[in-house]
């Protein structure tokens, strides 16, 4: 019985999630191709169902849904990430992913074709669980084998390059938001790359068993348990993360958008200019904005408001917080932030203030966020920073520049 529920719940669970993230996708790309993804992988398990199931009499049919399934599932979630954090759309060429998964499948089915019908229900009967002798095989039979293990090890170089592609996405992505917005809230992706690894490495699994072939599993039901409920946890935590994600690269692009047609209404600078702009007077100038105006104390706060202020563009006042203090337009300003707390925190006419009060106060979008700063900036919660009111407000700059307060 519990087995039983156990190679359900992946088929269940992905098609469950496939029509929440399709019927939810009217402006997020991205979602959709979730949604696509969690369909593909609902038909590919559903073909385990009637694989474990021994329902051998329409087998055959499931098993290129399998083969189709399994060399796109990756492609697809590719695509999704993608969509995340790189480009706004998928391009005609992207659809050369498919190219394995398209090649095969039409292999296969030639190879069903020219196979008798008595043939293709030896092959399924014994080949496919694993009783089948290989000397046994008739060539059509041997082929179709070939076929199968040729599938394992595209599936495998789909895993290494999605691994590689979506690690440098993500990463890419992240440093864009952290030089753009002062709040990342909802805006930066850790959860896709986590769910990544679990993906690989359940997937890994499952290929160094397949080339046992799925016999395997039937052999030994308590792993094909396990399989099943890693997969079910996967899918079921994946699906309701990518419900959640609202921000993407559409986002990004739009907020970039506005901030070019605002760079049109403002004369700027030159690029000659700008590089030769006196480094000191632009430090006098980002100081005056953070220490005099506090413009850090503005929640929305994005680099294109920096820009405009001082006249120049977004590209060289990100570049020069980069480089010269090693550190992105993000943790620039959550440094301010974290320092005006760190004042109020020890100031005892701001003890009956509470930490949520505080965190408005100095501009971050919220109390868990200002907390998870505040203690990878000090090393310390700001509750447990209050209770000593012996520690030293020193701002220091990654490049050893000391600003007064």
């Amino acid at each position: 019985m519990l087995l039983d529920l156990s190679i359900y719940a992946p088929t269940y669970l992905s098609l469950t999630w496939a029509f929440i993230l399709l019927f939810s996708s009217k402006t997020n790309r991205a979602r959709f191709f979730l949604g696509i993804f969690m369909f593909v992988v609902a038909m590919v398990f559903m073909s385990h169902v009637v694989y474990y199931h021994h329902l051998n009499n329409i087998y055959i049919y499931f098993d290129l849904i399998f083969i189709f399934g399994s060399l796109s599932i990756f492609p697809i979630y590719y695509w999704y990430i993608k969509l995340l954090t790189f480009r706004s759309k998928i391009d005609f060429k992207d659809l050369k992913h498919l190219i394995p998964a398209v090649t095969i499948l039409v292999a296969t089915i030639i190879t069903y074709l020219l196979m008798s019908k008595e043939m293709r229900d030896l092959y399924i009967s014994k080949y496919l669980y694993g009783t089948g002798n290989w000397n046994d095989a008739t060539p059509l039979i041997k082929t179709q084998l070939i076929l199968c293990y040729t599938l394992q090890i595209v599936y495998f170089t789909q895993i290494i390059f999605t691994f590689l592609r979506v690690r440098v996405f993500i990463a890419d992505y992240n440093d864009n938001i952290a030089n753009f917005y002062s709040n990342l809230d909802n805006k930066t992706l850790r959860w896709p790359q986590i769910i990544l690894y679990s993906f690989v490495a359940t997937s890994t699994f499952t290929i160094f068993t397949n080339f046992m072939g799925r016999s395997f599993f039937d052999k030994y039901p308590f792993i094909l348990l396990f399989t099943c409920i890693a997969y079910s946890a996967f899918l079921f935590v994946l699906g309701y993360l990518g419900y959640l994600q609202n921000h993407t690269i559409v986002t990004f692009e739009q907020d970039n958008n506005i901030l070019v047609d605002s760079e049109k209404k403002i004369e700027i600078e030159p690029e000659n200019v700008i590089e030769n702009k006196n480094k000191d007077a632009m430090l006098a100038q980002l100081k005056y904005l953070f220490e005099t105006e506090q413009i850090y104390k503005e929640k929305d706060l994005k680099i294109s408001d920096i820009a405009t202020k001082l006249n120049t563009n977004r590209t060289y006042i990100s570049t020069f917080i980069n480089n010269e203090f090693s550190i992105s337009f993000n943790t620039f300003v959550n440094q301010y932030r974290v320092e005006e707390a760190k004042k109020l925190l020890l100031n005892e006419s701001n003890n009956f203030n509470t930490l949520d009060n505080i965190s408005n106060h100095v501009g971050f979008g919220s109390l868990n966020s200002f907390i998870r700063v505040f203690k990878e900036i000090t090393g310390t919660t700001p509750g447990n920073f209050r209770k000593d009111e012996t520690k030293t407000i020193n701002f220091t700059s990654k490049t050893g520049r000391h600003y007064p307060y």
